[in-house]
């Protein structure tokens, strides 16, 4: 009877040990089919999940109404991570040393998905990037800034990830970035001077976003590093503006930088200033803001110069809801600017809607 015990446990210990191992070459197998760079991945159709994991731990899940196929390849030498538009503040950095590039066998509008991206906790800790200043961004059309969009965005702190939701394409170039502050979301720079009021560009071929606590936005370039500070003042003379017009506000905004050439900002006019309900008690027969508002500008340090309309060639002012005048071509920052009332044109009023 004690041998058939003894006999019993050791087949009941072999069976374990066998089952265990079992598990782990399964796990192990499982492991090695993850698909690697260069790979390519069958995509579900009919809506079906396809929830796919690499073996860097980059995370695909979607649904498409077509079977397709996938390929996600490894980008080394990738764009700056402090070339970053769509949030704001200093100082971005590449959580990972290379990019990844994605592209399906074709042309994809038409899919439910999100791409999720692991970081290292230990590694944030040593480089003061907090997790939920961590970023999924994608390369912009142009390729000349990382792109990152709040409302898409969501940290897995859980399981260390960050992602992009809300995806209806996955071609393109992603990368993860940390933001090196302590604030979180949009940061807003304070009119004024000093170090924490100064918008700090890095030199190179990427854009970078600064937003003022009103609305007033840059997307730079600049080929060297630059500083910017921009103030506000008050009163100006009727006397220095062109005739006909008057301002919108009754303040303007000085900008200064440490650099004078190859920069390309991006002056926005938010409901804070441009006063729709002031605009439209100005509208005889109802006339669009596009053809009533322009910017207007003169030197930094002046005091009577006149104020010089900017070509309205070289602006395009956005209505609802954005409210926002666009300046896309400038290549000279420094100067006082204020945004003009000119002499309205009648419109057809449904225009501001379209």
């Amino acid at each position: 009877m004690a041998f058939s015990s003894r006999w019993l446990g050791t087949v009941v210990l072999f069976i374990t040990c066998f089952s265990n191992f079992i598990h782990v070459v399964k796990a192990q197998n499982e492991t090695e089919k993850l698909p690697t760079f260069g790979d390519s991945v069958p995509i579900l159709g009919a809506m079906e999940r396809t929830d796919q994991d690499f073996q860097d731990g980059l995370a695909l899940d979607l649904f498409s109404p077509k079977n397709r196929t996938l390929v996600v390849k490894q980008n080394t030498s990738p764009l700056g991570a402090q070339f970053v538009t769509g949030t704001t503040g200093e100082q971005f950095v590449a959580l990972s040393n290379y990019s990844y590039i994605i592209r399906m066998n074709e042309t994809a509008n038409d899919l439910i998905a999100k791409i999720e991206i692991p970081y290292d906790p230990v590694m944030l800790t040593m480089i003061g990037v907090q997790e939920s200043n961590t970023y999924v961004a994608s390369l912009a059309p142009d390729k000349m800034s990382w792109v990152i969009n709040e409302s898409t965005r969501n940290v897995h702190r859980s399981e260390n990830n960050t992602r992009i939701i809300k995806m209806t394409s996955l071609d393109g170039e992603y990368l993860l970035v940390g933001r090196k502050s302590v604030d979180t979301s949009n940061i807003f720079v304070q009119y004024g001077q000093g170090a924490t009021r100064t918008v700090n560009v890095t030199g190179g071929p990427g854009i970078q976003e600064a937003e003022f606590v009103d609305g007033l936005r840059f997307s730079v370039q600049s080929n060297n590093a630059l500083k910017m500070n921009v103030d506000l003042k008050q009163g100006i003379d009727p006397a220095s503006l062109p005739g006909g017009t008057q301002s919108l506000n009754s303040y303007m905004w000085v900008v200064n930088t440490t650099i004078f050439f190859a920069i390309t900002p991006e002056l926005l006019a938010d409901k804070s200033k441009v006063n729709r309900n002031m605009l439209v008690a100005l509208q005889p027969n109802g006339s669009s803001p596009s053809t009533m508002l322009t910017i207007a500008k003169r030197e930094a340090n002046a005091t009577n110069q006149q104020f010089v309309p900017i070509n309205r060639d070289m602006q395009s002012v956005r209505e609802l809801p954005e409210d926002r005048i666009q300046l896309p071509a400038l290549t000279q920052l420094d100067g006082q600017y204020i945004i003009l009332i000119t002499e309205p044109n009648a419109y057809a009023r449904r225009d501001i809607y379209s």
